[in-house]
C-alpha cells in the first residue's frame, strides 16, 4: 500500500494550527459592515452646525408695516465701531468731473498727516465716511474743518448715529473761540477743553495757549452747530465756586434760518439789513 503522504501532512499539522488559529480569532479585530452614506447625509454633514447662535428675532406687523427687532448688545458693537468716524461731503462745482474713491484717498494723504492708515466710504449724493484707526487721528482731520480740493470743497461733520443724507443740514462750522481773561490755573489741557464743550466740540488747542505765551485769553477750536441760540458768557461752576466767563468768536459764518444751512442769510434777514 503506498504512503499517503497528503493524510499524514494532514494529520501532523491539524494539532498545531489549531491553537493558533483559536489566537488569531480571539485577537483579530471585529469587522463591521457599515452602509454608504446617503447624499442627504453627506450634504449634512458638510452644511457648518448653527446649533450655537441665537435664533433670530421674529417679524411682525405693526398697523400697515412690517417691524423687526434688532439684538440692542449687537448694535451698541457697532456704535463703538464708528466713533472713530468722520462724515464729509464734497461740494463740486457745475460741470466738474466726479471723483472716484481713491483719487480722493489720494489728495486727501496729501492734506492729511496721520499716524495710522484710513478709509473712506462712499454714501452717495457725495456724502462720504471716513475710518480712522486711531482717535487722535480723527480729532486732527476734523480741526482741519473744510478741505481745497481744486476745484471741489470736502467740509467734514461730526458722525451721528442713524446718519440719513436726505435730511442732513448743514448747520456745523469750526470756529475759534476765545476765553477772555480766564485765570491761569484753569489753563491745563482738559480744563479748557471742558469749558469749550459748553458752546460746542473741542478739537484743538492754540498753540500760544498751549505753551502759556500769551495770558490775555485762551483760544480754542470748537466745532459749533449754528442753529442752536450763541452765548456770550459761560459761567464755569467748580466746588464751592463760580465765576462767568467771557467767550468771543472770531467768525460766524452766514447761517440761512429758513432753510437750515450754512453759506449765505435769508432773504428776510437781508431785506431788513436794507432798510
Amino acid at each position: 500500500m503506498p504512503f499517503d503522504w497528503k493524510a499524514e501532512l494532514a494529520s501532523s499539522t491539524a494539532p498545531a494550527l489549531a491553537p493558533r488559529l483559536q489566537l488569531l480569532q480571539l485577537t483579530a479585530p471585529l469587522v463591521r459592515h457599515v452602509s454608504a452614506p446617503s447624499f442627504a447625509q453627506v450634504l449634512t454633514s458638510i452644511v457648518p452646525s448653527q446649533t450655537n447662535d441665537d435664533p433670530l428675532p421674529q417679524p411682525s406687523i405693526k398697523g400697515a408695516e412690517l417691524s423687526i427687532r434688532i439684538s440692542q448688545p449687537v448694535y451698541e458693537k457697532g456704535i463703538d465701531y464708528c466713533k472713530k468716524n468722520l462724515c464729509g461731503r464734497l461740494i463740486l462745482n457745475k460741470g466738474d468731473k466726479p471723483y472716484t474713491s481713491s483719487e480722493i484717498h489720494r489728495l486727501l494723504q496729501k492734506h492729511w498727516n496721520t499716524y495710522a492708515p484710513w478709509s473712506l466710504l462712499s454714501l452717495g449724493r457725495g456724502y462720504y465716511e471716513f475710518y480712522f484707526a486711531l482717535e487722535a487721528d480723527m480729532h486732527s482731520v476734523w480741526a482741519k474743518g473744510t478741505t481745497i480740493l481744486k476745484p471741489s470743497v470736502l467740509r467734514l461733520f461730526e458722525w451721528k448715529k442713524d446718519f440719513n443724507m436726505h435730511k442732513q443740514k448743514n448747520t456745523h462750522a469750526q470756529v475759534w473761540i476765545r476765553l477772555i481773561e480766564l485765570p491761569q490755573e484753569y489753563w491745563m489741557d482738559r480744563t479748557l477743553r471742558e469749558i469749550a464743550s459748553a458752546v460746542g466740540t473741542p478739537l484743538t488747542i492754540d498753540n500760544t495757549t498751549s505753551k502759556r505765551l500769551y495770558g490775555h485769553y485762551a483760544r480754542i477750536l470748537v466745532d459749533m452747530d449754528c442753529s442752536k441760540k450763541l452765548f456770550y458768557e459761560i459761567l464755569v461752576e467748580r466746588e464751592g465756586f463760580s465765576f462767568p466767563v467771557e467767550a468771543v468768536y472770531e467768525w460766524m459764518p452766514d447761517y440761512c434760518t429758513p432753510c437750515h444751512n450754512l453759506g449765505h442769510h435769508s432773504q428776510i434777514k437781508m431785506l431788513k439789513s436794507l432798510l
